[in-house]
């Protein structure tokens, strides 16, 4: 399963550690600014964002990590598998479990020469990340029919996760030069995933242990419909974080002088 999304929001994370002094006004404590081509300093002063900036930053619009809201996702299933056919909808999503438990690897792409596009690519671990929503479902497991609302969680385990933002420096009136979000792709691999939902078959514990038995033994079909929305929910979520933060961050000053 890929989960295109989840750990572009480092790559913000990182170049927001990158203000320097005379626009420390923008640049909250305890985050520092590095050399450009200082790779371990970049992957250093992410980290730091995961630890101190969890319930977001004050006044700035930039929302917390803990969890990630990630709106209304619909799937339907049916394409790849005979015995999985459903319409699901996952509302009132949530990640929970990035801030607490990424590891940011590498982080490359950062250069000075503001007359091109940037390619940013960063690398990340996470251990286990998990969604939860409240789900409605109209369908059929097998030959057995699935109507029910309740609680959903999914479990990712052993996330590992390439990301690539493609960024325009853009130069404006006021004599500075900004980014741009111009394209972003995250490919993300997982060593297995859990789903667990609550109210199916208004709690017939027998039927509802033993369809959530098929669900996970049927994960990867199931993670080939759900993948893309999550996707999408993600690259959102994230895109409008950093945006939003870029936009009165001046890129020309990010770096500390050699």
């Amino acid at each position: 399963m890929q989960l295109t999304g989840v750990s572009v929001l480092l790559l913000w994370i990182g170049v927001l550690c990158l203000v320097p002094n005379s626009v420390s006004d923008l640049f909250p404590s305890p985050l520092k600014r590095c050399k450009v081509e200082d790779e371990s300093c970049h992957v250093t002063q992410a980290q730091t964002f995961l630890d101190a900036f969890k319930k977001g930053i004050s006044g700035r619009q930039v929302p917390g990590l803990e969890p990630i809201y990630l709106g209304t996702l619909r799937v339907e299933s049916g394409g790849h598998s005979e015995s999985l056919q459903f319409k699901l909808v996952m509302s009132d999503a949530k990640l929970y479990n990035l801030a607490n438990s990424a590891v940011v690897k590498s982080m490359k792409g950062f250069s000075k020469d503001l007359t091109k596009p940037l390619k940013l690519t960063m690398v990340m671990d996470a251990p286990e990340l998990v969604v939860r929503a409240k789900y409605d479902v109209n369908g059929k497991l097998l030959i057995l029919p699935i109507v029910s609302k309740g609680d959903l969680t999914i479990r990712l385990n052993e996330v590992q996760t390439k990301s690539r933002v493609m960024v325009e420096p853009v130069r404006r009136s006021d004599g500075h030069t900004y980014l741009n979000i111009t394209d972003y792709k995250t490919i993300t691999k997982i060593k297995g995933g859990h789903f667990d939902m609550t109210n199916l078959f208004n709690d017939n514990v027998e039927l509802r242990e033993s369809t959530l038995k098929v669900l996970n033994q049927e994960w990867n079909t199931l993670a080939l419909d759900v993948q893309p929305k999550l996707n999408e929910a993600c690259s959102k979520a994230f895109r409008s974080i950093l945006q939003n933060l870029w936009k009165n961050i001046p890129y020309d000053e990010f770096f500390e002088t050699e």
